[in-house]
């Protein structure tokens, strides 16, 4: 016998569950990454008596109306920043350097690893930001995580940290970018203008060929 094709869990009360995998398809997201937000509490879930997990659709659907006011046609058109970082002060000032941009930059924030997972699963911002001491999932996890998706290839990471001087191994690949604290704000906004330049030659290019 083949397995039923149904993988909707109804209870008596009516409310509808997944497992993993299918949270997983409709997030946008590795089963491992829904596997750690359910266990951090962060993404609501429990395990049945068997070890299985199961998400209730109410808590995925929360989830994916957080996105559903963003315009792709819009996002394409501009620099998309996630700033993972727990510290307000530090945010604030992540905000304070980004508005000389304008509307060339979007800037959003996560205050840990788990916050930017699920942020990661409704949008795709081009360069993400974050610290390393985090919980419940730091900045360690976090990059290792990201870069186990592939559809997460192409995400430009910079890591900032008081724990790493930027010239001694970190561990990290080659496509992660280290800044050690205290940041120069200088040196990260060189380079997010080069990541705005890069954009605007990529939307010229587009025009030119149409």
């Amino acid at each position: 016998m083949g397995r039923p094709r149904s993988k909707l869990t109804t209870l008596a009360e009516g409310q509808r569950f997944v497992g993993t995998k299918d949270a997983a398809a409709l997030l946008g997201m590795s089963v491992s990454t829904v596997q750690k937000l359910v266990e951090t509490g962060v993404l609501e879930g429990w395990r049945t008596n068997g070890g299985h997990r199961r998400i209730p659709m109410s808590a995925i659907e929360r989830e994916l109306a957080k996105g559903r006011d963003v315009r792709p046609e819009v996002l394409a058109q501009v620099l998309r920043v996630l700033v993972v970082e727990d510290n307000a002060v530090m945010r604030a000032a992540y905000g304070q350097m980004i508005r000389q941009w304008g509307s060339q930059v979007q800037l959003s924030y996560a205050e840990d690893g788990a916050q930017a997972l699920l942020a990661l699963a409704q949008t795709r911002p081009d360069v993400l930001i974050t610290d390393l001491v985090m919980q419940p999932i730091d900045g360690r996890l976090l990059v290792r995580t990201i870069r186990a998706n592939d559809q997460l290839a192409g995400l430009r990471i910079v890591v900032v940290s008081g724990v790493l001087d930027g010239r001694e191994p970190h561990g990290f690949d080659a496509r992660t970018v280290v800044y050690p604290k205290p940041l120069s704000f200088d040196r990260l906004a060189g380079y997010l203008d080069a990541q705005v330049q890069a954009i605007a030659i990529s939307k010229g290019l587009t025009r030119e060929l149409k």
